[in-house]
């Protein structure tokens, strides 16, 4: 009795284990394309739900604070083309986007992407780079 209790407890834990260890978020791809921020999954595994929609949200990056919104557009119907190559991705204006900014680019699907990048505009010229969640301003 004992040992099927312990036994069970032990399946329970490598269980809870293997379905934490699933990450949150996937790493969104983002590329300057035509002076636009260009965004992908990389993720052939990627679909749409029953209702066909996605959404792509981006905010400036402010871990201490609450999350704003500052862009948002839902895709939906057939024609909504999910961008899992580079050549099928989708263009976030890059009047979005501030100079010297981190900024959190989002994906929702039937899983989350998001990418952390940094924006750089020089003689309108818009550049981006991927940092970490440590950096809090570009550099």
């Amino acid at each position: 009795m004992y040992k099927r209790k312990l036994s069970l407890a032990l399946i329970c834990t490598v269980l809870m284990n293997v379905g934490c260890a699933q990450p949150i978020s996937h790493e969104l791809k983002a590329i300057v394309k035509n002076n636009d921020i260009c965004i992908y999954t990389d993720n052939e595994h990627t679909y749409l739900g029953p209702d066909n929609y996605f959404i792509v949200f981006v905010g400036e990056y402010k871990p201490t604070q609450e999350f704003k919104s500052i862009y948002d557009k839902t895709y939906q119907g057939k024609d909504a083309k999910f961008p899992i190559k580079s050549e099928d991705c989708l263009s976030i204006s890059g009047s979005v986007f501030e100079d010297k900014k981190v900024y959190d680019v989002n994906l929702e699907s039937n899983k989350n992407f998001s990418e952390l990048i940094c924006i750089s505009k020089k003689k309108n010229i818009l550049s981006a780079k991927v940092v970490s969640p440590e950096d809090t301003t570009c550099n």
